[in-house]
């Protein structure tokens, strides 16, 4: 049975990276604009169907699945972020 290893600085560093570039192609705006503040209230193209669309990928992309808590809680990318580090922790 193969161990689980702890996620690298790289790992998280392409799951960051992956998780910018998710978000710019579907608010549909250039990558380097979206950081971790982006969200509904700093971005006129998140809307609640664009938030939808993010959570849909989110858990297509990353393999995960969002309780309707976490989706009402990621209102920025940070909190993805953070949403997609519990996830990676959990047993």
């Amino acid at each position: 049975m193969a161990e689980l290893t702890e996620p690298t600085e790289s790992t998280e560093s392409t799951e960051a990276t992956e998780l910018t570039g998710l978000v710019a192609d579907v608010l549909q705006v250039p990558a380097a604009e979206v950081t971790d503040d982006t969200g509904p209230a700093t971005t006129a193209a998140w809307t609640s169907l664009r938030h939808v669309q993010i959570v849909a990928r989110v858990e297509q992309t990353f393999g995960v699945k969002l309780t309707a808590r976490e989706v009402r809680g990621c209102r920025s990318v940070a909190a993805l972020r953070g949403v997609l580090a519990e996830k990676r922790e959990a047993p």
